[in-house]
């Protein structure tokens, strides 16, 4: 029979070992603050040329929605992180302190698991793409798995956030990020 210490020492070595995945976490972070910098700054200077008849961007369109799509997936990570999601909890905070523990957990395991089945999907998508040579069409003509490439790491570093969370529930972790 395992000791619940010995157990309890286990959690806590699996608290202090999520440096390298909080620096990834950070590193997507930053990416995604970047790059909603470089958006601002586009659209400034798209509206600014379109104003005053300077020169044509039509391709900032384009750089604006791919942008977009990178900034959420780049951010989803340190928003799980920081707990920074909207909770609806009408009915677990009417709960008792454990069962809002259970409740914490099991909507962390299906969290876990929807983001284990978009991980094997987009792995799917994504080298379909690469092997079809699919290749997008619009402003700017590259292949489309250049755009895709992002879902698997990503669902990937929020399914190990999940079940991080199941076994170390956010109520009971003692180390909470205050962003970067």
């Amino acid at each position: 029979m395992v000791h619940p210490v010995f157990f309890m020492s286990k959690i806590s070595n699996l608290k202090h070992q999520s440096g390298l995945l909080n620096r990834i976490i950070n590193v997507c972070a930053a990416a995604a603050g970047i790059l909603i910098c470089g958006l601002v700054v586009l659209i400034v200077a798209d509206i600014t040329s379109r104003n005053f008849l300077l020169f044509p961007m039509p391709w900032s369109f384009d750089v604006a929605e791919y942008s977009l799509f990178f900034i959420t997936f780049l951010g989803a990570p340190w928003v799980l992180r920081e707990e920074g999601h909207i909770t609806v909890d009408i009915l677990v905070a009417r709960l008792s302190p454990c069962n809002q523990i259970y409740m914490a957990r099991v909507a962390n395991a299906i969290g876990g698991l929807v983001c284990l089945i978009l991980f094997v999907i987009s792995i799917g998508v994504s080298w379909r793409s690469f092997i079809n040579g699919t290749m997008v069409h619009e402003t700017f003509v590259f292949p489309e798995w250049w755009i895709l490439i992002i879902a698997p790491p990503i669902f990937l570093i929020l399914m190990i956030m999940f079940v991080r969370l199941v076994i170390i529930p956010s109520s009971n972790r003692d180390e909470q990020s205050n962003g970067f």
